[in-house]
């Protein structure tokens, strides 16, 4: 079994002083001696071009995997329809990453407005999808939360997005596809889901569902989402560590983010004397 865990995205400036050491280093090849694996969220609102995808080929370790969200101009601007033509230059430009053995999972987020009664344009979707290439998709509306989604899932062999957040029926584990699983982690903050950070006690229940998910496939895709304050690689590295799988240069990190947090802590008492 592999766990490929990391976070959504790695090029904050405010993780520099927690996570990054400074502002010299180079983050994508800092993160990728850390985490195995990145979920790409810019793709979402930008295609990256050639040689942005060659670079980030060159800058990571041999066994990386990047996972990659599906542009919104498909997802969320054109419902799934009509879209052969985005879609097939989308994937053509992912190739070089498939041949460096450096793809992991395409994520297809789809919109609130996307409902149940469009389940037609998702199956003409799925029919248009390689075989070769893993493919994940991530509802945003509770009309989904029936079988009839998750066979039509299991059909196509794509990943149902097992996440936890304010939707509480995604963070069922149902597992689709045969060989892998796709979570994600986005927070539960009032204003932006996403500027939060996990304790342990709500992170706990997670060790049992990611065993099971784990018992069912050989690879898992796991990313926080939580960018805000590197809440992000804080709670990966806290959930490898619960899980008892992490390593020393992991470590190096927690401390360094302890560290980090306690300077900070330290600065704000000051600003009261």
């Amino acid at each position: 079994m592999t766990i490929l865990l990391g976070t959504c995205g790695w090029s904050y400036q405010e993780w520099v002083g927690a996570f990054y050491p400074n502002n010299r280093i180079a983050k994508l090849p800092f993160y990728s001696r850390i985490f195995n694996s990145v979920e790409v969220d810019s793709s979402f609102y930008k295609i990256p071009s050639k040689s942005m995808i060659a670079g980030w080929i060159k800058a990571t370790t041999p066994d990386f995997k990047f996972s990659l969200k599906i542009p919104k101009t498909i997802t969320h601007d054109k419902h799934l329809r009509a879209i052969e033509r985005e879609l097939f230059e989308f994937i053509d430009l992912m190739e070089p990453v498939a041949r460096a053995g450096k793809l992991g999972c395409i994520m297809a987020q789809l919109p609130p407005s996307f409902t149940f009664r469009e389940k037609d344009s998702l199956e003409s979707f799925f029919g248009l999808l390689p075989e070769h290439i893993h493919f994940a998709v991530e509802f945003r509306h509770e009309s989904w939360d029936r079988e009839e989604t998750w066979a039509l899932l299991r059909k196509y062999n794509v990943a149902n997005t097992i996440t936890d957040s304010p939707i509480k029926f995604l963070s069922k584990p149902i597992v689709t596809a045969e060989t892998y699983a796709f979570v994600r982690w986005h927070g539960h903050g009032k204003d932006i889901w996403y500027n939060y950070t996990y304790s342990e006690e709500e992170l706990q229940p997670w060790i049992g569902k990611l065993k099971g998910i784990e018992e069912k496939v050989p690879v898992v895709y796991a990313y926080f989402n939580n960018h805000y304050r590197a809440s992000a690689p804080i709670n990966a590295l806290q959930l490898l560590e619960m899980k008892g799988i992490i390593n020393d240069a992991q470590r190096k990190i927690e401390a360094r983010i302890e560290r980090h947090s306690r300077r900070k802590a330290v600065k704000k008492l000051t600003d009261f004397i």
